[in-house]
């Protein structure tokens, strides 16, 4: 799981599962919309149908934060079918600018105006940086809510931000012991996608068989979901990817800086046995992690790769029509809703919490241990192929979280 040297200094910090925070309650300048920060199985029928009709909400762009076009449109700029839509959910102008929008489509004289100017000022934030006239970015966009200074939260309150909207919680169901739900229609052999998944796959992502069904060769997957150019982003939304399933297990946060790892990421990542050093390539030197496969690995250094959306599969780089069960039409080597294999240790996490579950409330806790014994050891002196030929293309972010 070599990272790949990133060609920007902005972290792309999106993500989050669990992140602590110092500063007591949250307070706002407008009532929260509560019913925003629901899943969508939570909606009532009525709110579903609104939000899918008039605004055009899927579940899964209601249930991540920021993901949806609506939300990157003003109230000043919804069609007038859009605004209704918005009032019979229960928006007002001033709570869909702020909880929704961010003022992020305003000026920056717009922003004082508003009042609203000091808080993205103390957030990092210029007019040429809003303006986008300078090349640096700003600090705090690449940090999870858990790194923001108190003064820094206080400020991100002023503009609708809370932990759960400014680290794009994850509301989609996951049943499995992963951190994010498994993409379990990327885990098909080209052979066995139909005729338009194999044509988004290829004319919008710039899939070939072979790349597809070798996981990690294709350069797409190199980026994160945000850096995907617009139209390959457009196609893994159609794949039925989200910023969470794609970072974690497409890209594996092999894209990331080492400043955007935090909390239970950043446990992953240190159990593995990198440091910055390694990770951001200042030293010509990989963990002893890197040279194993996966029954070679720990319980410990299982978890932390399952943090990282690995199982043995992909961890060892087998390609997909190796292991795919073709008699039972799906892939039957990962359990997606059951509990976690005995030989992969989350306890590693209790005092962080993991990809969602609070600190405390990790490993036998919540999952309990098949009874099934571990699959014996084929070997203990096996190598896993680490590829260095492809490089990553991580394309500057700027202010992404408010973009």
């Amino acid at each position: 799981m070599r990272p790949f040297t990133p060609t920007s200094t902005v972290a792309i910090a999106v993500l989050a599962s669990v992140a602590s925070s110092s500063v007591s309650a949250d307070t706002f300048p407008f009532p929260t919309p509560s019913f925003r920060y629901e899943p969508f199985s939570s909606l009532a029928t009525t709110s579903q149908n609104i939000a899918e009709e008039k605004l055009g909400y899927v579940e899964v762009t209601w249930n991540n934060h920021g993901l949806a076009p609506i939300e990157h449109t003003g109230w000043a700029g919804l069609s007038s079918n859009e605004r209704d839509g918005a009032s019979l959910l229960g928006y007002t102008q001033d709570t869909w600018d702020c909880f929704i929008h961010h003022y992020e489509g305003y000026t920056w004289d717009d922003l004082a105006e508003k009042g609203v100017q000091t808080h993205f000022i103390d957030l990092g934030w210029t007019q040429a940086h809003w303006e986008h006239t300078v090349d640096t970015t700003v600090s705090t966009d690449a940090r999870w809510w858990g790194q923001l200074t108190d003064n820094e939260k206080r400020a991100a309150n002023g503009i609708c931000y809370f932990k759960d909207n400014w680290d794009k919680i994850d509301m989609n169901p996951n049943p499995s012991f992963f951190p994010h739900p498994v993409p379990n229609f990327r885990y098909r052999p080209w052979d066995e996608l139909d005729a338009v998944t194999q044509n988004v796959a290829a004319n919008m992502m710039n899939y070939t068989e072979d790349k597809w069904d070798s996981l990690g060769t294709s350069v797409t997957e190199k980026n994160t979901f945000l850096n995907l150019r617009s139209e390959q982003r457009a196609g893994a939304l159609d794949l039925g990817f989200y910023t969470h399933t794609w970072d974690c297990f497409m890209n594996h946060y092999l894209a990331y800086f080492w400043s955007s790892f935090h909390d239970d990421l950043l446990v992953a990542i240190e159990t593995l046995g990198w440091n910055e050093a390694m990770w951001m390539g200042k030293v010509n030197l990989v963990p002893p992690s890197e040279n194993k496969i996966w029954i070679d690995l720990t319980p410990e250094e299982k978890a932390a790769a399952t943090r990282l959306c690995y199982f043995k599969e992909i961890w060892d780089q087998e390609p997909i029509p190796r292991w795919y069960d073709y008699e039972a039409g799906m892939n039957t080597v990962v359990t997606t809703g059951g509990p976690v294999p005995k030989d992969i240790d989350l306890d590693i996490f209790v005092t962080t919490g993991y990809a969602g579950k609070a600190p405390g409330d990790v490993g036998t806790v919540v999952y309990t241990a098949t009874d099934a014994e571990v699959e014996e050891e084929k070997s203990s002196s096996s190598y896993r192929l680490v590829s260095l030929s492809v490089l990553a293309l991580v394309l500057p972010m700027g202010a992404f979280l408010f973009v």
